[in-house]
């Protein structure tokens, strides 16, 4: 059935749609900024392979019935009082046709809504049944008491008890957690009953780096994701970034003794833990504002030179 009659016949009149892909079963990869987006590593993730990839987009979620603009503010912009345009909050898919693999590839770079999570979850896999999508790999990403020296660790769940095998043969450590649940926990319930498997990756990120985005984290979670994919991809970018953001943590472990204490002790607890998060200690924001102020003051001295 295309879909400009999936439109008419499903509950899709939330999603509009600039074309109409022919895709051959494709697995789906989802992001949502916000409370399961730490230091950008889903979204991060999904906006590079958007990029690499060149993937289109080719729908998006309205926005009005699933935000609330007055905490979620669209932006606007205003030339010497002349405003030339606003934008809302959205969720957009993108696609992209594999030439070399058998699976063709969905990625949803979303915001988490603030409104009926179901409606927006059926509206989702009211389209992944449509496209009849293979599998849905949920990125997430989370603050931890893991150190920056170290490889970011990846952790996952899954919605059917055979895909931990799957887990266990990538060596991703099985997520242990009780408390708060993101959308993901709604989206991999509803996956159940729709017969669609879900596999989510976490990458865990080093609490004390609050910078907008963690490229090491991005590296981390692309390199297992591109795995399950099957898919090559150039990371040298991330790469590269991420060796420039630990220039910049080891010139302030130089200088700090405090830091340089802190992170010898993360790096003591790192190979012992399991991937249940951990609470940060009680000096954990004197480190916080220690590794923000210095990170600031050197993109300052960046931007002057």
């Amino acid at each position: 059935m295309p879909l400009a009659e999936a439109a008419t016949t499903m509950e899709l009149s939330q999603l509009t749609f600039h074309e109409q892909p022919e895709l051959r079963h494709p697995d789906l990869v989802t992001a949502f900024a916000g409370w399961s987006d730490a230091a950008q590593a889903a979204t991060g993730t999904v906006s590079y392979l958007v990029k690499r990839l060149g993937a289109k987009r080719f729908a998006e979620i309205e926005a009005e019935e699933f935000y609330d603009f007055s905490s979620l503010r669209p932006t606007v912009t205003v030339d010497r009082g002349l405003i030339t345009s606003l934008k809302l909050p959205h969720s957009s898919f993108f696609c992209w046709q594999n030439q070399t693999g058998d699976r063709d590839l969905v990625l949803l770079h979303g915001i988490e809504p603030q409104l009926r999570w179901q409606k927006f979850v059926d509206l989702i896999l009211d389209l992944a049944g449509q496209l009849k999508v293979h599998r849905i790999y949920a990125l997430g990403g989370l603050y931890d008491r893991t150190p920056h020296t170290r490889e970011p660790r990846i952790s996952g769940l899954v919605n059917k008890p055979e895909l931990l095998d799957v887990l266990e043969r990538d060596g991703i450590e099985p997520i242990v957690y009780q408390g708060p649940s993101s959308l993901h926990g709604l989206l991999m319930t509803e996956c159940v009953e729709r017969k669609i498997e879900v596999i989510s990756l976490w990458a865990h990120s080093p609490f004390y780096v609050r910078a907008e985005s963690n490229p090491m984290a991005c590296h981390a979670l692309l390199r297992k994701l591109t795995k399950f994919l099957e898919i090559e991809l150039d990371l040298e970018e991330l790469r590269k970034a991420g060796e420039y953001l630990q220039d910049m943590l080891s010139r302030l472990l130089a200088e700090s003794d405090q830091l340089r204490r802190y992170v010898q002790q993360l790096e003591e607890q790192y190979a012992a833990e399991d991937t249940a998060p951990r609470e940060p200690s009680e000096d954990a924001n004197r480190i916080i504002r220690e590794v923000e102020d210095f990170l600031r003051n050197e993109r300052h001295r960046g931007e002057a030179s």
